[in-house]
């Protein structure tokens, strides 16, 4: 995938454990044990340079399954990583409503609670069929 400006925004990776960074230190671990081959697109400042766009998206395409997973790395404002997920599904899923999906917002600190994430959930598989998850900082991910 490439920027607007050019750029190349992919790397496609075959890892035990693939390593999505932030800015700020906070880092998502999705483990890959049968060492699929993954696509790592930066969509922050790269695939997507206008606000509202999340961190990260990897997407799987082969014989064991299609999938994306969008990622956001995030502090604590989770309402915001919200709209930044929903944003980039819109832009770049390759099907919004059939291709299976994960929202995953890693926090630092503790996010809201109460009701707020169940609601956040309900609305992301009714939109786009996809699954939404919060994890805290260096949080391993099964793909």
């Amino acid at each position: 995938m490439k920027s607007p400006d050019g750029r190349e925004c992919s790397t496609f990776l075959q890892h035990r454990k693939v390593a999505l960074t932030g800015k700020r230190t906070s880092t998502l671990y999705l483990l890959n044990p049968e060492e699929r081959r993954v696509e790592q697109v930066e969509v922050d400042n790269c695939a997507i340079n206008q606000e509202p766009r999340c961190d990260w998206l990897v997407r799987l395409d082969d014989a064991i399954s299609r999938e994306e997973i969008y990622v956001e790395l995030k502090g604590v404002d989770i309402r915001r990583a919200v709209v930044q997920l929903a944003a980039t599904i819109s832009q770049l899923s390759t099907d919004c409503l059939h291709v299976p999906k994960r929202r995953i917002v890693v926090f630092t600190r503790n996010p809201m609670t109460g009701t707020d994430v169940q609601n956040f959930k309900v609305r992301f598989f009714r939109e786009f069929g996809a699954r939404f998850h919060l994890v805290r900082n260096n949080a391993e991910v099964a793909l």
